[in-house]
């Protein structure tokens, strides 16, 4: 990690501890931290992407079935930085549509192949003006980067039983209120213009108890061990009558690795 991000991990730690907070809880927190990406419009770090604009994908591609979002490069989010082995060149393309009967999907087009622009006209947009109306507020610009730290906010975890799955408290729960309140003091990241988002690290939302990571595990076809699941992006946007969305792409590292984006799986919380 950066010296930067360790020392928002060393003022956090001072905190928790004058809180009184064990310091064995403290340090399972502090050991479970992740390095991740943040992209805004306001920031003033390097581009690695861009909200919005044409949307360029190669000729015998599917259309999507959810609007663009953004498009990442990834030969600008390197390992060291979200933590995550993403392809050294190319970019990640975003889909989504934020609305708990909506969805999401990413596509992977490689450095140099031959894309073309893609106009495409949703039939929900005829079927309900609202979705338009949303959709057309989706920002727009290029996307800066900030290197930052992410840390757990969800107070338990899914655990394996004979009738099923069932969920098991975390060490830190007794605390979990006021983990979120000095996180975010010490994180001092205020909502920026055209909301956020992030590669890697953990999954953030307005309110929860359990990892959106694993919500996503849950909601794919496949046999899993959350353990293999990672968080490949977080989108918070800024949407008028969306307010409290956020969307989470999720995948098998071995999955990421292998660049079999159509295996990303999502999750979405809203509390309208």
């Amino acid at each position: 990690m950066t010296p930067e991000m360790l020392d928002k991990l060393d003022r956090y730690r001072a905190e928790m501890v004058r809180r009184n907070i064990p310091s064995g809880v403290v340090e399972q927190w502090i050991g479970a931290a992740l390095p991740c990406a943040t992209l805004t419009l306001d920031g003033d770090g390097p581009v690695v992407g861009r909200y919005g604009g044409p949307l360029l994908i190669p000729p015998g591609a599917p259309d999507p079935e959810f609007p663009f979002v953004a498009s990442l490069n990834c030969a600008d989010l390197p390992e060291k930085v979200t933590g995550l082995p993403l392809p050294p060149d190319g970019r990640l393309l975003l889909f989504a549509f934020p609305d708990l009967d909506g969805g999401g999907q990413v596509m992977y087009v490689p450095e140099g192949a031959a894309v073309e622009e893609r106009v495409i006209t949703f039939e929900y947009y005829d079927e309900d003006p609202d979705c338009l109306e949303i959709s057309s507020q989706y920002p727009q610009g290029e996307l800066r980067m900030a290197t930052n730290v992410s840390l757990p906010f969800h107070s338990s975890k899914a655990k394996a039983t004979d009738h099923g799955w069932r969920g098991e408290d975390l060490p830190w729960a007794p605390y979990a209120s006021i983990h979120s309140d000095l996180w975010n003091v010490v994180d001092g990241r205020d909502f920026p213009r055209g909301g956020w988002v992030q590669v890697g690290g953990y999954a953030l939302e307005e309110c929860m108890d359990v990892n959106p990571v694993e919500s996503a595990a849950l909601s794919s076809d496949e046999t899993w061990d959350i353990e293999d699941w990672v968080l490949l992006a977080d989108w918070n946007p800024s949407i008028e009558g969306r307010e409290g969305f956020s969307l989470h792409w999720a995948i098998r590292r071995q999955e990421l690795a292998a660049r079999r984006f159509e295996r990303v799986s999502e999750s979405m919380h809203w509390n309208p």
